[in-house]
């Protein structure tokens, strides 16, 4: 729910940027080309610019369940059965799942452990269907649950570091854009404040629709290094693809 509202959220800021970058780059420059460059920058840099807080709490999340999947196989290791691990994993749960946990404790407490693993199933598409079906397997093996649960944690474990190190690349080529789009930025700025004559060829009909494509190629080049600048949680392997034509990717 809370990504929803973000997301919203996120919407109303790209348009308000989008409008205030039309409006500024043609009063400043009274140029399409520069205008519709403003305006499309506006609707692009937002998700950029909130990419580094959506990668910390990605990150957190991975950690956290990585973490909790080690407690509960040493909990289970310790003797406890696999409700009984559920229940005292709570207690010291990572503070990012620690609502999810307990809710999945207290169903297998009042339900069973199946409709528990159903319902931490249900919860989030990345990171829970692993878990669960981690836990099922343990409650279905017959034998001790040390092994299955260890699985589970080294499973999870592999999924986490698979998305840091994605996660890694991802945050150079951030880090490159940034710096790209910054010199650019500066360089239009200054070449316009020290030298305004340069721009009078694009004031005509024919150099405001030259402007105008050179603004769409760099809105589209900018476009693309955006959109891999930001690190999208996929899907686990378990979840069935919205598209029956597409598989999701692992992480």
């Amino acid at each position: 729910m809370t990504d929803v509202v973000g997301f919203g959220r996120l919407w109303v800021v790209q348009a308000v940027a989008a409008a205030g970058g039309i409006g500024g780059g043609l009063w400043a420059t009274r140029l399409w080309g520069m205008a519709v460059l403003a305006g499309g920058l506006g609707m692009l840099l937002p998700p950029f610019i909130a990419a580094p807080a959506r990668r910390r709490r990605q990150t957190a999340e991975a950690l956290a369940w990585q973490a909790w999947t080690r407690q509960i196989a040493e909990l289970a290791r310790s003797g406890a059965g696999l409700g009984d691990a559920l229940a005292a994993s709570t207690e010291h749960a990572p503070p990012q799942i620690a609502a999810t946990v307990s809710r999945a404790a207290r169903t297998a407490r009042l339900v069973g452990l199946r409709a528990a693993t159903d319902e931490l199933a249900a919860v989030g598409q990345v990171w829970e269907p692993e878990a669960a079906a981690g836990l099922r397997i343990a409650a279905s093996s017959g034998g001790p649950l040390a092994g299955p649960l260890s699985d589970l944690a080294g499973r999870i474990g592999d999924i986490v570091a698979l998305h840091r190190a994605r996660t890694e690349a991802v945050v150079q080529l951030w880090t490159q854009t940034i710096a790209l789009l910054a010199l650019a930025g500066g360089v239009v700025t200054l070449m316009y404040r020290n030298n305004p004559a340069y721009f009078e060829p694009y004031r005509t009909p024919t150099g405001q629709a030259v402007l105008l494509l050179i603004a769409f190629v760099l809105l589209g080049a900018t476009a693309f290094l955006v959109r891999h600048s930001v690190v999208r949680a996929e899907p686990s392997v378990l979840v069935a693809p919205k598209r029956a034509s597409r598989a999701p990717d692992p992480l």
